[in-house]
This record gives C-alpha cells, structure tokens and sequence, in this order.
C-alpha cells in the first residue's frame, strides 16, 4: 500500500463506513476492510453473493479500486476471490456496475475504470474462492479518486 498506488489519485476509502451483509464476528468485521492494515480481514460466510458498501462521505470522483484478496493477507492463493464486481453510486439506493471480474487468482487487484461521481462503492463477491469454499476473505478495499466530484 503506497501513496502513489493509483497513479498518483488521492486514497479515499481509509477509515470510510462499511456495511456489509454478513460478517462471521467482530475480529473479521466490515471496517477491517478499509483501515489500512491488511493483516485483519472482513470476511462474510454462507451462500455468495457476500456485499460490503463503503461510504465516502460525500461524493467525490472515483476512477479505480484495489482490492487485497485472501493470498496478500497470508492465506493461500486457492482462498483468492474468484469472481467479484464494483458499483458506485451517489446516493446509497441506485448503484451502477463500473468492473466485472470473473477469472480472477491475484492476491491483489487493481481495477481502474473512467472517472465518476461516487460516495458508494460496493464490492460483490460473486464467487468468493477458488475453489468451493463459500468465505469471502478481503483484507482491504482501497479506493482512489479525487476528492472533489465530477462537474
């Protein structure tokens, strides 16, 4: 995790609100996703999809998403999500597709996109591991940008 990870845009995610539809306890809640330290995890069990939405405040521009998988938090790269996708949206209620992502074995991703206005971003874990393993293991979700929206 450097500065300079996105090509020079600003990180906007740190520290942001997450909610996420399930979580297993509060050692591997929704927030560890986005406080920097990819040594704690959210991790969601039960049928996928499993969805975390990050809150950034305010709307802002977004232009790309890096997400650290279960293989940069030390687990095996069997455990990586498979297939994921992201949306953003301005208000919380209607959200639009940016990414899909569905041969996916990287412990970590960068998905950029063209800039949009966004202070929702949500990542769906469509499938979450190599294998049959229904967990999804995220350690981080770093989303950049600029901090002012799109005019």
């Amino acid at each position: 995790m450097t500065d300079n990870a996105a090509g020079g845009l600003a990180l906007l995610s740190q520290g942001a609100g997450t909610e996420a539809d399930a979580y297993v306890n509060e050692n591997e809640a929704p927030e560890f996703a986005v406080d920097g330290d990819v040594t704690k995890k959210w991790c969601a069990t039960g049928s996928a999809p499993h969805e975390i939405t990050l809150d950034l405040g305010s709307v802002k521009t977004v232009s790309a998403v890096d997400v650290y998988h279960a293989e940069a938090g030390g687990e095996g790269a069997d455990m990586n999500t498979k297939s994921y996708a992201i949306y953003v949206s301005v208000d919380g209620a209607a959200f639009e597709e940016v990414r899909s992502v569905t041969r996916n074995t990287a412990g970590t991703t960068h998905d950029a996109f063209a800039p949009v206005a966004a202070q929702f971003v949500k990542l769906v874990i469509n499938k979450p591991t190599q294998g049959s393993d229904s967990a999804a293991r995220i350690y981080e979700v770093e989303v950049y940008g600029l901090e002012e929206p799109l005019e």
